[in-house]
């Protein structure tokens, strides 16, 4: 690697990799995407040509013998075999969610990782939104004091698609959206109050899910979980997650989020699609939540009329996520969320996907 290229690649064509890495990987001023990797050859040539990436290829080795660093963003059951391989090859990762389909596979990779001084990343994507930041800072400055409890929802409609999606196959997904959705609230959860030392969860399954392209029979896996955490602290958090909601919009999705505490109340609300606004309201008066700017500092200069337009800067141009990555591996420090992050949170998707199975009880997690 020189000290002003990166050589990057990238394995996956999906609309995911066409939309959320190229853009910002193409426009890193330090790094080249060198090479792309796909399962069909005439859309991995046709991806390629589109981005002016000078290899095509099928074989993920070739792609690694060429790259200094690889963004893997293919089906879940493809990353922990995909991982591996950049590991062994001595290639920095940035690795979709979940990072493996168990948390034992997850942490072997991201003991596997460091013992190799790689940098890793996993893209929690909504850590990076303006709003969530701001959660965060207003959290750990103390604005609600000791936590008690929070909520957590993320509605969107998805799963009410007719036909066969990999997101609900357990044997290529590993689960449902416990680890599509509910993979982002654990973190966000995790980075805005800390450890838990308990899960629960109980799952439904609701919309009418096709057969896979073979044929072959499958149980589908849940489209809606409700899921709590107990805080090591002792504070309580509910997370609600959905893919069979109606939400309507541009984006087809809401989130929304409470943090109640000693000294006051957050309310987090972003609708994706005018609204992304934070509220607070203090301790011990009878003023309701009222709305406080996110400073200028957590947009980053991102347009914040639309929150797709706020999602595109954010992700193409800011320095946030993948290009935040290149940057750490070029500069050779490290940068979170890191795979033991990734690990950290399959455990609690293991935990949550356990207690369901057994009836919705806690189920302890290390």
């Amino acid at each position: 690697m020189s000290a002003t290229e990166l050589r990057v690649g990238v394995i996956g064509t999906s609309w995911w990799a066409d939309a959320m890495y190229l853009p910002a990987l193409t426009a890193h001023p330090r790094s080249r995407v060198v090479a792309v990797c796909g399962r069909d050859p005439d859309r991995t040539a046709a991806f390629a040509e589109r981005w002016r990436v000078p290899l095509a290829t099928t074989d993920p080795s070739r792609l690694l013998d060429a790259v200094d660093a690889v963004v893997v963003a293919t089906p879940n059951d493809t990353h922990a075999p995909l991982a591996a391989a950049a590991i062994d090859a001595g290639v920095h990762l940035c690795l979709e969610k979940p990072v493996a389909l168990d948390a034992p596979t997850a942490h072997d990779l991201a003991c596997r990782a460091e013992a190799a001084g790689l940098v890793t990343l996993v893209p929690f994507t909504y850590r990076w939104m303006p709003h969530n930041r701001f959660v965060h800072h207003l959290v750990h400055s103390g604005a609600v004091g000791r936590v008690h409890h929070a909520s957590l929802r993320y509605y969107a409609g998805y799963a009410l698609r007719p036909g066969y999606q990999w997101r609900f196959d357990p044997a290529v997904a590993g689960a449902g959206v416990v680890g599509d959705l509910g993979s982002h609230w654990l973190h966000l959860a995790r980075w805005w109050l800390g450890e838990c030392d308990a899960v629960a969860a109980h799952v439904g399954h609701h919309a009418e899910r096709g057969p896979r392209p073979d044929g072959r029979p499958y149980e589908p896996a849940e489209d809606a979980a409700t899921i709590t955490l107990r805080l090591a602290d002792g504070a309580w958090v509910s997370i609600i997650v959905s893919a069979v909601a109606h939400e309507g919009g541009p984006f087809g999705q809401s989130h929304q989020a409470e943090v109640h505490g000693s000294d006051g109340t957050i309310h987090a609300l972003c609708d994706w699609d005018t609204v992304q606004e934070v509220r607070y309201a203090p301790a011990g008066g009878a003023e309701k939540p009222r709305r406080v700017e996110i400073p200028d500092e957590f947009w980053g200069g991102a347009r914040r009329a639309r929150v797709i337009d706020t999602y595109h800067d954010v992700f193409r141009s800011g320095d946030a996520m993948t290009r935040a990555w290149l940057d750490a591996v070029i500069e050779g420090r490290a940068i979170e969320p890191d795979l033991a992050e990734g690990a950290r949170v399959q455990t609690l998707i293991d935990a949550a996907l356990a207690s369901a199975a057994s009836g919705g009880g806690f189920v302890p997690v290390d």
